[in-house]
């Protein structure tokens, strides 16, 4: 019963992690968003909820969480003349797709309100995986992910002021997971009245 026990209790923390771990992360990049692009911070003070959500989109499409991810083809098909076999290794650009040009008009430019005219399309916006949730492996807690997100943004612009030192916030995308290279050091944390 006790190896039972333990052996739920590790997967559970191993199924609380991964997603608690994914949330930091673009967390961490929304902050770095802020700092990057100082009158985002300045927008959103003065906002609705809906810029929220367009922020927090655009960061998950700029910043990449995973640059690319993994798997194996279970069965061979054909795609856009393509032959995969089953039991090859493949891989799919995340940050390629989402900063495709043929998809994203200036993909290389942080701009949020981009998302108000975006079709909601599976598979060009693909931040934590692509296809939808009922049939494919797109990533069941994005959404979680997404309001979590919104709700740190909000609480940055709007509950605390703060100073960002300086420090290496350069993102190394061959790291797996990616996170600036000094992650995101804050200091002078203060509330706001």
């Amino acid at each position: 019963m006790h190896a039972r026990r333990r052996g739920s209790r590790s997967l559970l923390r191993h199924r609380a992690l991964r997603p608690t771990v994914a949330v930091a992360r673009y967390i961490v990049f929304a902050a770095l968003a802020l700092h990057d692009y100082p009158r985002q911070a300045v927008d959103l003070r003065d906002a609705d909820d809906d810029a929220l959500e367009l922020f927090a989109h655009e960061v998950r499409r700029f910043y990449p969480f995973f640059p690319f991810v993994a798997a194996i083809v279970r069965r061979n098909f054909t795609w856009r003349g393509y032959e995969f076999e089953e039991g090859t290794r493949t891989l799919l650009d995340l940050y390629g797709t989402n900063r495709d040009p043929r998809v994203w008009d200036a993909p290389d430019t942080f701009r949020p309100e981009r998302f108000r005219d975006w079709d909601e399309s599976p598979f060009n916006f693909i931040p934590q995986d692509g296809g939808d949730f009922l049939h494919n492996h797109r990533c069941a807690g994005e959404w979680i992910t997404k309001e979590l997100m919104e709700a740190a943004v909000d609480f940055l612009v709007h509950s605390i002021d703060y100073e960002v030192p300086a420090q290496d916030l350069s993102v190394d995308l061959s790291r797996m997971p990616a996170i600036p290279a000094s992650c995101f050091r804050i200091t002078n944390v203060r509330r706001v009245h």
